[in-house]
C-alpha cells in the first residue's frame, strides 16, 4: 500500500490529476464572453475600441464596430458565434439611421448570410427584414407597459407602425377593440402584413400604407382613444397629427423624444405644449420616464399626456 501511494504521488507530481487528466487541460475553460475570447487576438489599443454590447433578434446579432476595428470585423463576428451557441448570424451596423424611413444599414460579417430575423416578444412573433426597416428590441418593455394601460374597447392609433410590434403586442396583451397601424415604408409594410397574419391579429389591426400627415386627416381624425408614436427621430413634428387622431372627448398620447440629459423632460414637454396650444386644446402630463441612453449626453424619453 505504501509503495502504491508513492507511485500515485509521483504521477500527481508529473502533472496528472487522480483521474489521469492533465492539470493544465483540467483547468481549461471555454471563454464566457466575447471580451474573454478575444484576449490575445487583439492588441491593447484595439481592445480599447471594442464594444461588446449587441442587439439580438432571434438567432441574429447586430453589433456596432468602430472604424478602428473594422479590419478585424470577421474575427470579432466569428468569435461572437463561438461564445454564443444560439446565434447563427452576426451583422455589423454600417451607418446611422438615415433617409425617409430611418433605416439602419447592416451587413453580414459572420455565419449564415441571412438578413431576415425571426424575433419573439410577449407572446408575439415577428419577421424583420434587416437593413430595410426600422426596428428596436429596446422598446420591448414599453410595448408591454402600454398594453397594460389600454382599457377594454379602446381604439388605438399606431403611427409609424413599422413591422407592427406595438399594435401586435397590444392585440395579444390587451382588450383593445382595434388598432390602426400606419406605415410609409413599403418593405416594413410588407413585413407588417405578414406579422399581422402570423399572429392571427387580422380582426384587430387595420394596416394602412401611407404618410401620417395625409392618412390622419383623411381617415383617422377624431377616431382614437390612444395614440402611440415611436418615431426614432423628429416625432415632435407629428404631434399635430397625433392630437388630431384623438376623439373629441380627449385621449392619451405616448410621445417618444430624444433630449439632453440635463433638459429631460422639459424639452419634450415644451414641444407638446406648442402642439396642443396650436390645436386649441389643453393637456395634462400623466407621467414621463427615461426609455434608454442614446449617447453620453442624450437619452430617449417617453411622455404620456392626456389631451382634454
Amino acid at each position: 500500500m505504501h509503495s502504491r501511494s508513492k507511485t500515485a504521488n509521483k504521477k500527481l507530481k508529473t502533472g496528472k490529476t487522480k483521474s489521469g487528466i492533465s492539470k493544465k487541460y483540467a483547468k481549461t475553460k471555454n471563454p464566457r464572453s466575447l471580451k474573454e475570447a478575444l484576449k490575445g487576438k487583439l492588441t491593447k489599443r484595439e481592445f480599447s475600441y471594442l464594444r461588446t454590447s449587441f442587439d439580438t433578434l432571434g438567432n441574429i446579432a447586430i453589433m456596432e464596430i468602430v472604424p478602428e476595428l473594422q479590419h478585424k470585423e470577421k474575427l470579432i463576428g466569428n468569435t461572437l458565434l463561438e461564445v454564443n451557441s444560439s446565434l447563427e448570424t452576426v451583422c455589423m451596423k454600417t451607418g446611422a439611421h438615415k433617409g425617409e424611413f430611418r433605416i439602419e444599414p447592416v451587413k453580414v460579417i459572420a455565419g449564415r448570410r441571412n438578413k431576415i430575423a425571426t424575433y419573439k416578444e410577449h407572446g408575439c412573433t415577428f419577421r424583420i427584414s434587416l437593413g430595410k426597416v426600422f426596428f428596436s428590441p429596446r422598446l420591448s418593455t414599453e410595448r408591454k407597459r402600454i398594453s397594460e394601460l389600454i382599457k377594454e374597447g379602446e381604439i388605438i392609433g399606431a403611427l409609424f407602425a413599422g413591422v407592427g410590434p406595438f399594435p401586435i403586442v397590444f392585440a395579444k396583451n390587451s382588450k383593445m377593440a382595434k388598432a390602426y397601424a400606419v406605415e410609409l415604408n413599403p418593405a416594413a409594410f410588407k413585413d407588417l402584413l405578414e406579422n399581422i397574419k402570423k399572429n392571427k391579429a387580422e380582426s384587430k389591426i387595420v394596416p394602412i400604407l401611407g404618410d401620417v400627415r395625409k392618412v390622419v386627416p383623411r381617415q383617422l381624425a377624431g377616431t382614437c382613444d390612444r395614440v402611440v408614436m415611436p418615431l426614432p427621430m423628429g416625432g415632435e413634428t407629428f404631434l399635430k397629427e397625433a392630437i388630431m387622431c384623438l376623439k373629441p372627448e380627449g385621449g392619451v398620447v405616448h410621445f417618444y423624444d430624444f433630449v439632453g440629459k440635463e433638459n429631460a423632460p422639459s424639452d419634450a414637454i415644451e414641444g407638446i405644449k406648442q402642439a396642443v396650444d396650436a390645436s386649441g386644446k389643453s393637456f395634462e402630463i400623466l407621467q414621463w420616464k427615461k426609455v434608454r441612453d442614446y449617447s453620453p449626453d442624450t437619452i430617449q424619453v417617453v411622455v404620456d399626456f392626456f389631451v382634454k
